[in-house]
């Protein structure tokens, strides 16, 4: 058999075995290195010698990338949590969500709730660590109106990467990397960018309404998968079940995160840095709140250990797939994709990603491939860069995504119990939704 065939054939073994492990709540830190090592075997090449190289030097380089995002982001979450800004935050948008929703009030806290993780998004925080931010607020919130805790995954997605990531003018690097590729810019293809997110605005929205019904008839609360979370961060003090919020002090519980926003997008300080502000913002407005300011930043540390290497696990499984002969085979057979040029970049994006449970991994990749024959066949660059943008956020999202085991990992929860939010939200409809962003542009509009 051809190698690359063979070492394509490992690779999808190698995810097959990822994904199922993943489900039945194997560790990451176990499952990966050992899909890992699958790979290498069926691609013929030295498995001791690129385990040692190529796996932990991406595993390395990952943690040594990001320690210095999630180390604030976790802290900060934690921060929120212990001094009560997040209760204030979660009593608020309750009390708000009850007065306007009546029977429909847990959808509305929802929406809410979904809301400010999109403010959070769109104004620079990464989908990638809003759920250090906004689990916090959720768990307050869920443990006070008995909304079931997997819904907090539905909220993160929805609110953190479904549409935020592709409106024009996002600062998601999904929407920042096709830049150096065409020449292009954040607002490129305004129409089918705008068009593409109320769509999945909508869906989502309808998603959560139905789940949450679904749930409400099943007579579900917050215990069933917010136990482990109540059990590792410590009982909520009952008190949030009959407090109030007024207006004065959610605008100080909202201040840390302001603070953050402010000085990342305004006045263009490094993302970790501003998560810094953030804290100190946090610390000088609740410093007498803190029962224990030195077991609140060991719980955002255990947190952040427990988050990066979990992801970094994941991200060498995928410079394994990267190294191996299968997927060099496959990125070299991308342009045999059937149908028209936007159809195949559509397509080889989602695959690619899936493939390497990456959305700016795939979208790279794809424009690496296509940018130049697509820009040759007169395809308008604004074009390439939206649908790309959009498709690079389908099939990305399948169980060994880092964001998604990185928010499960955060929550305390396993894929079963809430990978299904991730998959619909995140997977399934942005997937139709690329073919979406073709169709608009096969007819004209950008």
């Amino acid at each position: 058999m051809d190698v690359g065939m063979l070492s394509l054939i490992g690779i999808l073994l190698a995810l097959i075995l990822l994904v199922f492990g993943s489900f039945k709540g194997y560790p990451i830190m176990v499952i990966g290195p050992v899909c890992a090592a699958i790979v290498f075997l069926f691609s013929g090449l030295p498995i001791i010698e690129n385990m040692k190289g190529a796996y932990a030097a991406d595993f390395g380089g990952f943690a040594t990338s990001n320690f210095l995002l999630f180390l604030p982001a976790c802290i900060l979450g934690a921060m929120l949590g212990d001094c009560g800004a997040a209760q204030d935050i979660a009593v608020k948008v309750a009390g708000v969500s009850q007065k306007i929703g009546g029977k429909n009030a847990k959808f509305w806290v929802l929406m809410g709730l979904s809301v400010i993780t999109a403010i959070l998004s769109f104004g620079g925080v990464s989908g990638f660590v809003v759920i250090f931010t906004i689990a916090p607020i959720c768990r307050s919130i869920f443990k006070k109106m008995n909304i079931p805790w997997h819904f907090v995954i539905a909220v993160a997605v929805y609110g953190g990467t479904m549409w935020t990531a592709i409106l024009p003018g996002s600062p998601a690097i999904q929407n920042l990397i096709p830049i150096d590729y065409l020449g292009t810019n954040p607002k490129s293809a305004p129409l089918i960018g705008i068009i593409c997110a109320i769509s999945c605005i909508i869906f989502g929205a309808w998603y959560i309404w139905f789940q949450l019904r679904r749930n409400e008839k099943r007579g579900e609360g917050y215990d069933v998968t917010g136990a482990l979370m109540d059990k590792e961060s410590g009982e909520l003090n009952n008190a949030i079940l009959d407090a109030t919020c007024s207006n004065l002090q959610f605008i100080k519980a909202l201040a840390p995160s302001i603070v953050l926003l402010v000085t990342m997008n305004i006045f263009n300080v490094e993302p970790f840095l501003a998560l810094v502000f953030g804290c100190i913002t946090c610390f000088i407005l609740y410093a007498k709140k803190f029962d224990n300011i030195g077991k609140t930043f060991s719980s955002g540390c255990t947190s952040t250990m427990k988050s990066i290497m979990n992801v970094a696990a994941v991200v060498g499984f995928g410079a394994a797939v990267e190294l191996a002969p299968g997927f060099q085979f496959m990125i070299q057979n991308l342009d045999k994709i059937p149908g028209p040029p936007l159809l195949q970049l559509c397509l080889a994006t989602n695959i690619v990603a899936g493939i390497t449970g990456s959305a700016s991994g795939g979208e790279a990749i794809a424009l690496t491939v296509f940018a130049d024959k697509f820009l040759a066949l007169g395809v308008p660059a604004d074009v390439i860069h939206r649908v790309v943008n959009i498709s690079c956020y389908g099939l990305d999202s399948l169980p060994h995504n880092g964001s998604a085991i990185n928010r499960l990992n955060y929550t305390r929860m396993t894929h079963k119990q809430a990978y299904y939010h991730e998959f619909f939200l995140g997977a399934i409809f942005p997937f139709i939704n690329s073919f979406l962003a073709v169709l608009l542009a096969s007819i004209g509009i950008v």
